[in-house]
């Protein structure tokens, strides 16, 4: 509960913010991030408040599963989808506040209750009341040991906050380990990268800027990337961010760009560009000299890119709205960086965990397929692709990597940072392993990415 940055008397409800964002999430096939930006568009709040709704907004929505578990059982005969949508997030929020913040339950049903008469009426603050009350009796402990010894996968599951599907990816990945666990821990803690601009200031000035505001640093294998360790105030609310000094952005996906190398008088073509991290990297090594052709099927995102390119000083991108499956143009380069599952990038999106729908899978890997074909007819003989993911599945991976074979070649993508490929899943064999690289959060401290290079 927070006074309102106008210093007005009307109280600002953090739990019902969240609650609001969480309901949008849920509506919309959206990040957090985006549901965040849309809902602050609508109001105000200072960065105290917004970065208070962020929290409680990612905590949430990180622990969906356990919490509506917690639900169930606390609901009785009812069931969660006939509950309003915004009593329902507002429930999550209250369970998030009771049984992860260390909130006292009396304090957290209190919040939730007025919330609930003040948006929905009395009906709904005596359902919350009692909903409320029914989840502090719940023994999670308990439960979940009761789970531990009948069904492992849905116990994994519940403890590290993440979909039996993925439990079962893990095991396809790593075997019984205890690598499945060390997976799911990492996904719960976001590490973040900045990125200096090149464009605008070199990585000394950066580094001493972000020391000046109390960011604490340690470098990377990669000289423009620091990991922040800690801060005072977050990197992404600093002026020097507003100003474009420097990107926010995971190492492994500053790899991307630094696998493909362009330099100044190329010219690439980003098949997927939006929102344009490694859009704008990729100009930065290039000096702004050459052209970078980003294709984008969405008018609203090129738009939004092109504002962000704008504020980081890049100057040598031309933009189109068209289906990178399809764009034609003679380049020296291409940039494959498809829409994927996001599987590697659980720690910065949780709802992706959520959202896994078999048939959109499957639609997915086609488009994939059909970028990498296309990307192949962009280019003349001693052309250069790479292709990456944010996603650890093997289909979408080194599956794909073997259909492209067909018309690529596959060059040495390792360049001193990352693990080998995935030589064997699920009866399926990928030979090239040590060619390409992939990264782990458990592993890397970073996201989960996947990069190949290819030849023409």
């Amino acid at each position: 509960m927070l006074a309102r940055p106008d210093g007005s008397d009307v109280i600002v409800y953090t739990q019902e913010i969240a609650a609001e964002v969480l309901q949008r999430l849920e509506e919309e096939i959206i990040s957090e991030k985006e549901a965040l930006r849309q809902r602050f568009l609508e109001e105000d709040y200072n960065y105290k408040i917004r970065g208070s709704v962020h929290a409680y907004v990612m905590e949430t929505a990180k622990r969906l599963n356990t919490i509506d578990f917690i639900l169930r059982k606390a609901l009785r005969f009812r069931k969660i989808q006939d509950i309003d949508p915004f009593i329902r997030n507002l429930l999550r929020v209250g369970i998030y506040e009771m049984f992860y913040k260390g909130i006292h339950p009396a304090l957290a049903t209190d919040s939730a209750v007025r919330i609930a008469r003040l948006r929905k009426g009395k009906n709904a603050a005596r359902l919350v009341n009692a909903v409320m009350r029914n989840a502090e009796k719940v023994n999670l402990e308990e439960e979940l040991e009761r789970l531990k010894a009948k069904d492992r996968r849905k116990y994994l599951a519940l403890k590290y906050f993440h979909p039996e599907w993925f439990v079962e990816l893990a095991e396809k990945l790593f075997g019984d380990g205890k690598e499945i666990e060390d997976i799911m821990a990492a996904n719960l803690h976001q590490t973040v990268y900045v990125r200096a601009n090149t464009l605008k200031a070199g990585e000394e000035r950066v580094r001493s800027y972000l020391e000046r505001e109390g960011v604490v640093l340690e470098e990377t294998f990669l000289p423009e990337v620091f990991k922040v360790i800690a801060y005072d105030r977050p990197p992404a609310i600093l002026e020097g961010h507003r100003k474009g000094l420097y990107v926010i952005q995971d190492l492994a996906s500053c790899l991307v760009a630094r696998t493909l190398n362009p330099e100044p008088g190329d010219t690439v073509l980003d098949i997927a560009a939006a929102p344009g991290s490694k859009t704008s990297h990729m100009a930065a090594l290039m000096e702004n000299k050459g052209r970078i052709i980003a294709v984008d099927n969405s008018r609203d995102r090129l738009e939004r890119m092109k504002a962000r390119m704008k504020m980081l000083g890049v100057e040598n991108v031309e933009y189109v709205c068209s289906d990178g499956a399809d764009y034609r143009a003679e380049v020296d380069r291409v940039l494959i960086d498809p829409p994927c599952s996001s599987t590697g990038s659980l720690r910065n999106y949780p709802s992706v965990k959520w959202r896994y729908d078999r048939k959109k899978y499957a639609a997915t890997i086609k488009l994939q397929r059909r970028m990498l074909e296309n990307a192949f007819k962009n280019l003349d003989d001693g052309g250069l692709a790479v292709y990456s993911t944010c996603s650890i599945t093997f289909e979408e991976n080194e599956g794909n990597v073997l259909d492209a074979l067909k018309f690529f070649k596959l060059s040495d993508a390792y360049m001193g940072f990352g693990s080998p490929g995935v030589s064997e899943f699920d009866g399926k064999r990928f030979p090239y392993a040590e060619k390409v690289v992939r990264t782990y959060p458990h592993v890397h401290d970073t996201a989960g990415f996947f990069i190949a290079k290819l030849t023409v």
